[in-house]
């Protein structure tokens, strides 16, 4: 199985006071058992590393964003000028729903991989027909 992992699932696995880090860390722990293929994005990297660097500290970030550069479970995909039109147009569309751009460029990104399932605590992806994980 493929899986999306978006910021909060990365942010909730790097700070011990965040209100998801016992969930996220159980989810991690059976992706791990079954051997679950992890993908982000360029886009998710970059929030992830900055709101970690800002809520938890820089040390965190880098160690975090080592992690992720070197690992062999989850890789990240680069959102094209194509998935980014997309993301636009899902922007455009769902002004109705508070999303945020880099949501719009998972969604669309998803949508191009074929992916149905986020590791994810934000409930943006259910409300555009996305599962939560």
């Amino acid at each position: 199985m493929k899986l999306f992992v978006d910021t909060s699932a990365w942010y909730a696995l790097n700070d011990r006071d965040d209100q998801y880090q016992k969930q996220a860390v159980e989810k991690l722990s059976r992706i791990k058992s079954e051997r679950v293929e992890l993908i982000t994005s360029d886009y998710i990297f970059d929030e992830s590393v900055t709101l970690i660097s800002l809520r938890v500290g820089h040390s965190k970030a880098v160690t975090f964003g080592d992690a992720i550069m070197k690992s062999r479970v989850a890789s990240m995909v680069l959102v094209s000028d194509d998935v980014r039109l997309a993301a636009f147009e899902l922007f455009r569309k769902y002004a109705d729903k508070d999303l945020s751009f880099t949501d719009c460029t998972s969604f669309a990104l998803m949508k191009r991989l074929k992916l149905k399932k986020a590791f994810t605590f934000d409930s943006h992806f259910q409300q555009v027909g996305l599962e939560m994980w």
